[in-house]
């Protein structure tokens, strides 16, 4: 999900934004008589494209944290039934180690983790804006 700017029938992406636009500055004398309205809005417009690309990069990792888990968690259960088949003979992990409290439990939030990245992505998410003109 990325949001676009449409400028004089022209799509701009986040990408193009941030580099047309570069950070704020400050006048030499620090006064802001040659700032304009226009100067701030368009870094106000980049602050946005910025925050956007930082929250779906964001947003990405979280995915891939979340398949990651899912793949550790799958391969964990795994090698504890291979254990315990291994040492069945002596009652599995819990036989071997005598103890009574032996239960593997891990639980999945992969899915509450996917949900807050997709919360993430709509929060940045502005669409496309047009400038409009006021007709006669």
């Amino acid at each position: 999900m990325g949001g676009t700017q449409v400028w004089k029938s022209r799509v701009w992406t986040p990408e193009e934004i941030i580099q047309t636009y570069g950070p704020a500055t400050w006048a030499q004398d620090g006064s802001w008589g040659y700032r304009t309205p226009i100067y701030m809005l368009n870094r106000i417009i980049r602050l946005q494209a910025i925050l956007e690309k930082v929250s779906n990069q964001t947003a990405l990792v979280f995915e891939h944290i979340s398949d990651q888990l899912t793949q550790t968690r799958t391969v964990i259960y795994q090698i504890r039934l291979a254990v315990d088949y291994l040492l069945a003979d002596e009652g599995g992990i819990c036989g071997k180690f005598n103890s009574s409290e032996c239960c593997l439990e891990i639980d999945d939030k992969s899915e509450v983790i996917k949900n807050i990245s997709k919360e993430i992505r709509k929060l940045a998410y502005v669409g496309n804006q047009e400038t409009q003109t006021k007709g006669p």
